[in-house]
């Protein structure tokens, strides 16, 4: 017979199990993309240390931005800058107030677009229009919502929610 440390040890494991099983027979069939695996506990670390370092400003924001895209994708790159805008309107909560947006969502919204689209301008020296249209394009739209479901997943794991609002 197994002594008490190694049974504890391997009910710790079926339940951890059950529980991915439960969830993920919850999770919905119908997504139209693939979301990245998150289930390395290492990286979930260094993303929550990530986050919790907060940029000071935008030029800051896009160093990082251009490093993850030559250094990973774009969609990564998006999932990053979410997370660095999260830090930094924890900080600096006046970045949020949008007289166009009805509500906070609305802002949030706002303040990813522009910055994605200031980050175009900066990295690639081009204008607001054509960094407006980089950002349609029905491949970066595409991205941009496979980076928003990827966030709002991580999020979820990261502060154990059932769900994260819009």
């Amino acid at each position: 017979m197994a002594s008490a440390n190694k049974q504890q040890k391997r009910a710790k494991r079926a339940k951890a199990k059950a529980k991915q099983l439960r969830v993920s027979r919850a999770k919905p069939a119908t997504a139209s993309f693939d979301l990245p695996e998150y289930d390395d506990p290492y990286f979930l670390d260094a993303l929550q240390d990530e986050f919790e370092e907060s940029p000071r400003d935008f030029l800051s924001v896009f160093y990082e931005m251009q490093d993850a895209e030559e250094n990973e994708d774009r969609i990564n790159m998006m999932v990053r800058m979410m997370g660095l805008l999260l830090a930094m309107t924890s900080e600096q909560p006046e970045l949020l107030d949008n007289e166009n947006a009805e509500n906070e969502a609305m802002a949030v919204q706002i303040l990813t677009e522009n910055t994605l689209i200031a980050y175009r301008r900066w990295a690639d020296d081009i204008d607001q229009e054509a960094a407006e249209h980089w950002f349609h394009s029905p491949e970066v739209q595409a991205d941009f919502e496979t980076a928003r479901a990827s966030f709002k997943e991580v999020l979820k794991i990261l502060w154990g929610l059932e769900d994260v609002p819009e």
